[in-house]
């Protein structure tokens, strides 16, 4: 199924950790071969004190056949909605998936993240999350940034 991730707004989850919102497939311009797209991004924050913890893991566990799929990892300002949560903005390591577009036609590709909480009995399994993606590649050339 269709659930790319884009990283325009970063809202906290239950357990304090977080991706961005699932677009459905008609919210998603097709790309064109030379195009890079975000599709996930995570952050993890702890749940007593609201401080940031390391950024998730995230396993490619599909490739994509028609372009690159590639796990980054960076700081950015997330605006936490938890009340556990003095300060509304937060600098967070977050994960990003990033998709760039190779060839025409239709790319399908998955993940999993795995997050540093844990939960269960005496915090035996850690927290989980897994994403996908369809993406139609359109043929022509990227359009040119001005």
């Amino acid at each position: 199924m269709f659930k790319p991730r884009l990283a325009h707004a970063l809202p906290v989850a239950l357990a304090l950790a977080g991706a961005a919102p699932a677009l459905a497939g008609d919210q998603i311009p097709p790309l064109k071969p030379g195009q890079q797209m975000v599709l996930a991004s995570y952050f993890e924050l702890s749940g007593t004190g609201c401080s940031a913890l390391s950024a998730p893991i995230i396993t490619i566990t599909q490739k994509p056949a028609l372009g690159t799929l590639t796990v980054t990892r960076t700081q950015g300002v997330v605006n936490t909605s938890s009340p556990k949560c003095a300060v509304r903005s937060k600098a967070l390591p977050i994960s990003q998936v990033l998709y760039q577009a190779n060839k025409p036609g239709l790319d399908h590709m998955s993940w999993s993240v795995t997050f540093q909480q844990r939960w269960g009995p005496h915090g035996k399994y850690p927290r989980m999350d897994y994403g996908s993606a369809r993406l139609r590649i359109i043929p022509g050339p990227a359009p040119s940034r001005q």
